[in-house]
């Protein structure tokens, strides 16, 4: 034990003396100016060489570093060129810089899979996001700003609605029943979810969106859809830095829908009353139509939608002491927007640290925490939905519900705004209700508690050898609470729905957990040849519970949900989920003399969620790039800044499969169903238990084999012209489907893998410096991507799968979608629509002419003026399923978006528009609301143009109560492209003469408005909807939470 003691104290002695003798260094002092003379503040000073000695100028511009007497010494400033200057052993540098020149490629590194690489050492497709331009758009989540500004990146969400996050895909959809989705990896931690509506973008230092094999096949399994890598700021080493910022946004509906008013309400209803016998309540007690011209009437959107105010705010400190060998970065969030929906509200509370400690020369570690918990409050259309039927939705009743009460029943405005049903409509299978009412009655709220902690320890084992081992823990518990009281949809004693009064309360709580560890080898051999290795092993795995408690029936609502014990309880299936996964990776980079490069790379994926013979995947890839400029011939070129070709191929994988246990055999029960298999057991009846589904030990993850050709180039100083070019062709085969059984089996159908699909595809992105100058740059940007979808294969025999929609029980058993083999996926599948039945189409305007087609469901002698007519695809005289053909297509030729920026003398402007063009948008609003045959539906105002054989005989709108209006047909499909002016924001950064006096480093200013307006030929509120948002629905519009017009102030500050 002394012998131990005495030898650690004569290497600890050994140590010092030798740190003593390398170590003398000097003191070094000095002041940075700019040209003007002007004191610069925040100049980071550093050893050339050694990044960790460095410091950073106070108000005066004054610095102090210790250094070796023939060190360099390395001037940095944002906004400034960096000046290197050799100390040669004086005691006092002054220095002055010089404005640095805008360069469209300042952005030099990106993150690939464990690891960062300069932008022009790349061999794979990996496009870079400017954050300084994210950070000008006003959006509450950061996904929602990337609409646009990737080339090959679609960015959609369902609707506007508050508390959700955007839907990705990255070159288009892979799979057909399983999630195309990206995957996310946060500061090193792998995520299936964006955590977008739990991150604050202002904590965001970059993000990097990787999309062909050669980057993403290093997350193997996971790595089919493309993958975003997100990385948060960090601390640097100075003294400490406080950034605030504050933004405040007045949001109001961008496009209300044009319904019919009052007066042309009852001029409908008065036309409705001519074809059938009945009275009209709305001319009686001597009323006409010319009195309701000046009647009050109401306008629901009015009552339902309002003016919205959001206000975000964001603090940090960062900073860190060389002497210690720190740096730190802390913040925190506050989020509080108004949706425009009364009593629709989205709150978030976030809190982050990242803390990096040095310890001796060789390891390093680094701790990350972050928190948020955020709350969604109010009904939204999805929420509303309580039934099969149409009347089930919010913005169903808030359009339909009528405006006007006939004038005999006294004035609209004394009791119409309080009633809660229609009472003169009360059919079960069309119940109305006053959607002012319900929505300020109805309790909606969402709780997620947020929290994720990484930890890594990077130890320097011999130089070049590097030994990484990391850590993380994340965990996502969500509450979601709902009550319906007397006052409410379905909680009203006349609802058809027979719950009475009814709450529930579900819970979900999800943990992942992360092992990683990585040894990297960096070696550069004769300066020619540039070696990396990196090797590692990694382990991950989720839980995943569900439980909840329903209760219908409450004898009082007065106790809210504290009252469900009150009524009768509901089942409510709860379940837990649980996988695992265990990776072996490795990459290795290479290249010689800067001009030839090789990647490639191997990872081997084990996974629970498949079976022991399948639950190995293996998946290679390899890159392959030509800095051509770098040759003889053109390395001195002056107007050829950056040529390189790329070339990649690889494997990937998806092993996103609906649950961890498709491969299983499942039992499942239906309790007190008649058809179920209870049965009777020492007397009581108990609940019997049947196979669910067929198992399959052949069950395998979705492989994707992708091709990538690219091309980089840039022009001229200062990279003025950048472009990009790649083509890309992704064969994703064993696709997860569910193939047709025989009956002998006892089954219907077995999830397989069987399908395959193609995508391929042109990306094209262009950036340029168009005026350079010392007080004026003007810089554009643009991209545009085409990618084309076919499925190859679908199950055995199978040409053809039909996708229903469920969203209204008169439409919920047709199939308005097919995917059919060499074809894309999800296409609109209906009847052609050719307008309707004319008086020439009659003999003496009531028997149809031979010749002419007629549907089957409503046979010859039963079709009038004024009714649909479609096509006779098969050409034998009569409309049935079988003229039923494709009508619309949901994916576009082509997506992108273009901007410009501008600067001059400290103010900033930027103007952003994106388009989506060739898309098809399924506008099942029109089926409900151009349909005459609903009693006291009020209607779209373009209803008015409707067939009438006096006043609109050649119209193509059907008329009141015609046939055939509840079927699916390319009437209502759209051509949903559009071109939207997304953002314009316009900035004031203060100079630093100013804030040298006011004390701060860096203030800047700003308005921006968004969602400003949109070039469409869509009839609907919005072209850019997909409420059933599905691989094998695309485009289908009904009843979508309305997107809103926002205008922004902000300010951010830096002392």
């Amino acid at each position: 034990m002394y012998k131990l003691i005495a030898l650690l104290t004569s290497l600890t002695l050994f140590t010092a003396t030798v740190w003593n003798m390398s170590a003398q260094n000097m003191e070094v002092k000095g002041r940075v100016t700019d040209k003007a003379g002007e004191p610069l503040v925040a100049v980071t000073v550093y050893e050339s060489g050694n990044t960790s000695n460095g410091t950073v100028t106070d108000m005066d511009g004054n610095y102090s570093i210790s250094i070796s007497p023939s060190g360099t010494l390395v001037f940095s400033c944002l906004g400034f060129e960096e000046l290197q200057e050799a100390v040669s052993k004086r005691s006092t540098i002054n220095v002055s810089l010089a404005e640095e020149q805008l360069s469209i490629d300042a952005a030099e590194v990106v993150s690939i899979g464990y690891g960062t690489v300069s932008r022009r050492d790349l061999t794979g497709s990996v496009s870079k996001v400017d954050m300084g331009e994210i950070m000008k758009t006003p959006v509450t989540n950061f996904d929602q700003a990337l609409t646009g500004r990737i080339a090959g990146v679609v960015v959609s969400t369902s609707d506007g609605a508050l508390g959700t996050e955007a839907n990705i895909t990255i070159r288009g959809n892979n799979s057909l029943t399983q999630s195309s989705a990206p995957l996310y990896i946060i500061d090193g931690f792998p995520s299936e979810s964006s955590m977008a509506t739990s991150l604050n973008s202002a904590d965001i230092e970059s993000i990097d969106i990787l999309k062909d094999a050669s980057a993403t096949a290093i997350y193997g399994a996971r790595g089919a859809n493309g993958v975003i890598v997100i990385t948060t700021k960090q601390g640097v080493e100075g003294k400490p830095k406080i950034n605030f910022s504050a933004s405040w946004t007045g949001s109001k509906i961008a496009n209300k829908v044009d319904l019919m008013d009052g007066y042309e309400f009852v001029e409908f209803q008065t036309d409705r009353y001519e074809t059938y016998t009945g009275t009209n309540s709305y001319l009686s007690d001597g009323y006409t139509l010319e009195d309701y011209r000046t009647a009050d009437w109401v306008d629901w959107q009015d009552e339902v939608y309002r003016p919205a105010l959001t206000q975000n705010y964001n603090i940090s400190l960062s900073g860190g002491s060389k002497e210690m060998g720190n740096r730190y970065n802390v913040s925190f969030s506050a989020l509080d927007q108004d949706g425009i929906i009364v009593k629709s509200n989205f709150q978030r509370y976030q809190g982050k640290i990242n803390f990096t400690q040095k310890i001796g020369k060789k390891v390093e570690l680094n701790l990350l925490a972050n928190y948020s918990r955020s709350v969604t409050n109010g009904v939204t259309p999805t929420d509303a939905q309580q039934s099969s039927s149409a009347s089930g939705w919010l913005i169903y009743s808030i359009w339909g519900y009528r405006p006007v009460k006939p004038l005999s029943q006294g004035s609209i405005l004394d009791d119409y705004l309080d009633e809660l049903v229609d009472s003169d409509i009360n059919s079960a299978d069309d119940y109305r209700f006053n959607p002012a009412k319900t929505v300020r009655n109805e309790y909606r709220k969402t709780i997620v508690d947020y929290f994720s902690g990484n930890g890594s320890l990077s130890w320097t084992i011999i130089d070049d050898l590097v030994l990484k081992v990391s850590g993380g823990y994340t965990m996502n518990k969500r509450r979601r609470e709902e009550f319906n009281g007397s006052q409410t949809y379905t909680g009203y004693a006349g609802s058809p729905s027979g719950k009475g009064i009814n709450g529930a309360i579900y819970w979900t709580d999800q943990v992942t957990w992360l092992n990683e560890n990585t040894l990297t080898w960096t070696k550069h051999i004769r300066r020619n040849h540039h070696l990396t290795l990196l090797g590692g092993i990694t382990f991950q795995g989720q839980n995943t519970d569900y439980k909840g408690v329903r209760a219908e029936q409450l004898s009082t609502e007065a106790l809210g949900l504290n009252g469900l014990n009150t009524g009768e309880y509901q089942n409510v299936t709860p379940y837990e989920y649980a996988w695992r996964q265990m990776s072996g990776l490795f990459r290795l980079n290479y290249n010689y003399r800067y001009k030839y490069y090789l990647t490639a790379s191997f990872r081997a994926d084990g996974s629970s969620k498949f079976p022991a013979d399948n639950r190995w995947g293996y998946f290679p890839s390899a890159g392959l790039s030509w800095n051509f400029n770098r040759e003889e011939l053109l390395k001195d070129s002056r107007w050829l800044k950056n040529g390189k070709l790329r070339l990649s191929w690889g494997l990937t994988g998806n092993n996103r499969t609906t649950t961890p246990y498709d491969y299983y055999a499942q039992i499942t029960t239906l309790p007190g169903d008649p058809d179920s298999f209870d049965y009777v057991f020492n007397g009581q009846i108990v609940s019997g238990y049947f196979p669910n589904n067929m198992s399959n030990d052949n069950l395998k993850w979705e492989t994707t084999e992708q091709w990538n050709v690219g091309i980089d180039l840039s022009f001229f100083e200062n990279d003025r012209i950048r472009l990009t070019a790649d083509w890309y062709m992704k064969n994703t085969y064993d696709l997860l489907l569910q193939a047709t059984m025989p009956s002998s089996s006892g089954y219907t159908s077995a999830m397989m893998n069987i399908g395959s699909m193609r995508n391929s595809g042109v990306e094209l992105s262009l950036e340029t410096l168009n005026i350079n100058h010392k007080n004026f740059q003007w810089m554009t940007s643009f991209n545009i991507a085409f990618n084309r979808n076919k499925v190859t294969a679908l199950t055995r025999n199978q040409y053809s799968l039909f996708s229903p929609v469920s969203w209204d029980q008169k439409f919920n058993s047709q199939y308005p979608y097919v995917t059919q083999v060499g074809k894309p996926s999800g296409l609109m599948y209906g009847y052609i629509y050719e307008g309707t039945y004319k008086e020439s189409d009659f003999i003496n305007g009531s028997t149809l002419k031979s010749g002419i087609p007629y549907s089957s469901s409503t046979g010859r002698a039963n079709v009038k003026p004024g009714d649909p007519k479609y096509a006779d695809v098969n050409g034998d005289g009569i409309i049935d399923d079988n003229d039923r053909t494709v009508i619309g297509c949901g994916q576009p030729l082509h997506t992108g978006g273009f901007g410009n920026t501008f600067y001059f003398y400290g103010f900033d402007v930027n103007i952003f528009f994106s388009w989506s063009y060739g898309n098809d948008i399924l506008n099942a609003n029109r089926l409900i609301f151009e349909n005459g045959n609903i009693s006291n539906l009020n209607q779209l105002s373009s209803y008015t143009g409707r067939y009438d054989s006096v006043k609109n005989p050649d119209s193509d709108i059907p008329a009141i109560r015609a046939n055939d209006m509840y079927v699916y047909s390319s009437r209502v499909v759209e051509d949903g492209s559009f071109l939207k002016l997304r953002n314009i924001s316009v900035g004031y950064t203060l100079p630093r003469s100013a804030l040298r006096k006011m004390h701060f480093d860096t203030m800047r200013v700003y308005v921006s408005a968004d969602n400003i307006w949109t070039w469409t030929n869509y009839s609907g509120p919005d072209p850019e909807v997909s409420t059933r948002n599905s691989v094998l629905t695309p485009g289908f519009d009904w009843s979508a939470y309305p997107r809103s017009f926002g205008l922004t102030a902000g300010i951010s500050f830096t002392f």
